[in-house]
């Protein structure tokens, strides 16, 4: 930006208006709207659950009892879930996440939650 500095009003010690203005287009202190917080707990929550649930998903997939495999179909569902809402909502990264995003993670982090409550069968060394 240039100052101008006009000559009639020139005064030793006196300030040009233009020094004013340049100051008045500055965004004062506490007016500036703030960037968005991001959410890492939400993001955290997200993948230390994703990853119990493949760890269970390897459980149940070692077993060879049908109601093992069965279980482990349904936490694949619930991952395969998580993929979908990923895809869709998680698009611009975590910071950018709307609320209808939130309300989606949150509800799977909920109905997940149940699927690490099951009890995984143990299984005899020889089906390895």
């Amino acid at each position: 930006m240039t100052n101008i500095i006009h000559l009639k009003d020139h005064r030793p010690g006196a300030r040009s208006n233009t020094a004013f203005a340049s100051n008045a287009t500055k965004t004062q202190p506490g007016l500036a709207v703030a960037p968005p917080i991001p959410e890492p707990a939400l993001e955290h929550r997200i993948h230390a659950r994703r990853g119990e649930l493949i760890a269970r998903l390897i459980e149940h997939r070692r077993s060879m009892h049908l109601d093992e495999v069965s279980a482990g179909d349904k936490v694949k569902a619930m991952l395969s879930e998580l993929a979908h809402i990923m895809r869709e909502s998680v698009v611009d990264g975590w910071t950018n996440l709307g609320d209808g995003a939130k309300q989606k993670l949150d509800r799977w982090l909920v109905e997940s939650a149940d699927y690490l409550a099951m009890p995984v069968a143990a299984s005899p060394e020889g089906e390895r």
